[in-house]
């Protein structure tokens, strides 16, 4: 079985699906028969995956590099006549989904939107064109995986079939990476953020929280801007430390360090900085959007407050001791391990393909 993917964006949750999943299928069924596509700009966020399995295309602007990501989808299906098409997040998605469309033999294709697009807040009145785009592209799709319960339930509203939908969700690998060794010395509670400085992830949330916690919290902001480009440094409180994007290595360094990770994001899909922060043994102080809902246990695994609410964060974070987030965090491992291990999103994703190419007449896939 061979599978293309295809990528339009690594930095953040694309790059960590990637990480755990890309080097796992190419393990299982050799480097040869797994390829991927990614922006030339981003191949520094791919782990353990050899060159030779790597297509790239220039991107520079979003937009104006969908015609190059669209080429080298139409060479990548040409030369390596992949047996299935996984395409990763919205403008892939689309991409692959529209080249599907035009007459002739293609290959099947599984979408996973990472998130509904029309769930995002910025598009404002888009959308609705959005949802409706995606319920038109639906049928293009031999399968959509929903990464979590959530992203389900937002299809279904959307008017995407059930039956075009499965619910896989995201896991990340047990084995904790080699922690860059931290220090952070402070009396103060410890609070961490991870994820890129743009609207949805609420960091701005989180400093307005922050301004009101100098004496009792400190805070480490991990990660840049991406599709934003607001320069954060002139309104950093005092008590906050604004670290740039790290390594794997070094988030683990800090997380073993903190108290708790805090994901104040406006909206979210998943959520993968919870399940490493679970992988920690580190309590999750979250918005109540998407499928962060479900991924912490309110009270028991760490808390849930409302989205936006700076006032609400700031009482969470001040609102237990050290020996409580040391309890919850231990709790959170134990779901972490139950529920949300790398091993078993591989396995469900591979027993998806398998059933989606053991049904695909071979005479149908694009071999020219």
């Amino acid at each position: 079985m061979r599978i293309l993917h295809v990528f339009e964006t690594m930095p953040g949750g694309p790059a960590t699906y990637f990480n755990e999943i890309v080097p796992s299928q190419i393990s299982a069924l050799g480097a040869d028969n797994v390829r991927v596509i990614v922006p030339d700009a981003h191949v520094s966020f791919l782990k353990n995956t050899p060159t030779s399995s790597i297509a790239t295309f220039v991107r520079r602007k979003r937009l104006t590099s969908l015609p190059a990501l669209a080429r080298t989808v139409f060479n990548e299906v040409k030369l390596f006549k992949p047996d299935l098409i996984h395409a990763h997040s919205t403008l892939a998605g689309g991409i692959v989904r529209v080249i599907k469309a035009i007459p002739g033999k293609f290959p099947p294709v599984v979408y996973c939107p990472h998130g509904w697009v029309f769930d995002m807040e910025t598009l404002g009145y888009f959308r609705h064109p959005a949802r409706w785009a995606e319920r038109i592209l639906s049928p293009l799709a031999d399968k959509i995986v929903a990464i979590s319960a959530y992203e389900y339930e937002q299809g279904l509203k959307a008017g995407i079939p059930a039956k075009r939908m499965v619910v896989i969700e995201n896991g990340i690998s047990s084995q904790l990476p080699a922690a860059v060794p931290t220090e952070w010395v402070d009396t103060r509670t410890k609070v961490l953020f991870v994820g890129r400085l743009d609207r949805q992830k609420g960091v701005d949330i989180l400093l307005r929280a922050a301004e009101e916690l100098k004496t009792k919290a400190v805070f480490r902001v991990i990660g840049a801007h991406v599709t934003t480009k607001n320069d954060l440094r002139n309104a950093l409180p005092d008590n906050v430390e604004l670290l740039g994007w790290r390594s794997s290595e070094d988030i683990a360094g800090h997380m073993a360090v903190c108290d708790v990770v805090a994901m104040p994001s406006r909206w979210e899909g998943f959520g993968l900085v919870a399940l490493e922060a679970m992988r920690s043994r580190k309590p999750v102080i979250a918005s109540a959007v998407g499928g962060l809902q479900s991924l912490v246990d309110d009270g028991k695994t760490g808390i849930l407050f409302p989205a936006g609410d700076d006032k609400a964060l700031a009482a969470a974070i001040a609102s237990r001791r050290s020996e409580d987030w040391t309890w919850m965090g231990a709790a959170g491992y134990v779901r972490f391990m139950e529920r949300y291990r790398s091993e078993r999103t591989v396995e469900e994703l591979m027993q998806l393909y398998r059933r989606i190419v053991g049904d695909w007449p071979v005479e149908q896939r694009r071999i020219a």
